[in-house]
């Protein structure tokens, strides 16, 4: 954890009140089962972008995702029971991690995806397998580093919660990217976004002046690739030797035009849409991006 004091949101962009509430039951059954966990995922980039910094989403965000460090299945098992006993959350008929949420005040729905890891993965593999049968897997790496750097976050009275920092959801970004890319370019256009909004979420400050001057001087005092820059420095300095080999990897330093760039460009079927989309643009801030994590 990177912060003691909690952050707050802005005043005119409040939390959902749905999502708060499934978060309220979360800290308890997680308190309740001496569990450390936080809040990544598309939740996590609205908290510290939208409701943090103002910055708007495209993309809506329906869900809650949580990652939970937990000693064992058994205890992963004890957590989600907890949830379950509140009456306002029920098992998904066909996602293992998920578990379907309705207010009991409006009836309306959600869900929350919770990802356990710290004491559950197969032997020499950061994977999970889902128990009885382990047909269901997922990666976890980095799962660790982003519950070390997570922020605590004021997201409602009596509410404070971890949240994973935006250089934390890049790095998950980049390594569910190795995983599924294939399927679809969704967590390439979601780094994307991180890449051109970084500057913006408090970072202006640091960026002029501050910490990283130096690298507004280098990307030709433009503030929107010295923030891409940016996050490059501060995910790099989150990484173990195994993760920023993946990371590395993944970038592709040797292609001048890697895959991931050619998915952060989207098309027809982008998800997020920053400003000026023209590919020169999305060009530079990956060359920064990548360029500064080489360096590193």
């Amino acid at each position: 954890m990177t912060s003691s004091s909690p952050v707050k949101l802005l005043e005119g962009r409040p939390f959902p009140e749905i999502a708060a509430n499934v978060l309220r039951d979360v800290a308890d059954a997680a308190s309740a089962a001496g569990a450390a966990w936080f809040v990544g995922g598309a939740t996590a980039r609205d908290i510290l972008t939208t409701h943090r910094f103002g910055i708007d989403q495209t993309r809506a965000t329906r869900d809650v995702d949580i990652g939970v460090s937990i000693a064992s299945w058994h205890d992963h098992q004890q957590l989600r029971n907890a949830l379950v006993a509140t009456g306002r959350f029920v098992q998904n008929e066909k996602q293992a991690q998920r578990l379907d949420y309705r207010s009991p005040e409006t009836g309306q729905p959600t869900w929350l995806d919770i990802v356990p890891f710290g004491g559950l993965e197969l032997k020499g593999e950061n994977v999970i397998a889902w128990p009885p049968d382990g047909a269901f897997c997922l990666n976890v790496e980095g799962f660790d580093e982003a519950l070390r750097a997570a922020l605590p976050v004021e997201l409602g009275r009596d509410l404070v919660v971890l949240v994973a920092s935006l250089p934390a959801l890049a790095m998950l970004k980049i390594i569910a990217w190795r995983d599924r890319h294939t399927d679809n370019n969704r967590d390439a256009v979601d780094l994307r976004f991180l890449l051109a909004t970084y500057s913006l979420a408090g970072n202006m400050d640091r960026i002029y002046g501050g910490d990283a001057d130096d690298l507004l001087d280098t990307w030709g005092d433009d503030p929107d690739k010295a923030g891409a820059a940016l996050l490059a420095h501060d995910m790099m300095s989150l990484l173990t030797p195994f993760t920023r080999e993946h990371i590395i990897d993944a970038l592709d330093p040797l292609t001048p035009y890697p895959l991931i760039l050619t998915q952060m460009m989207g098309g027809a079927h982008r998800l997020l849409s920053v400003g000026d989309d023209k590919p020169e643009l999305t060009e530079g801030l990956f060359d920064a991006f990548r360029s500064t994590v080489l360096k590193a």
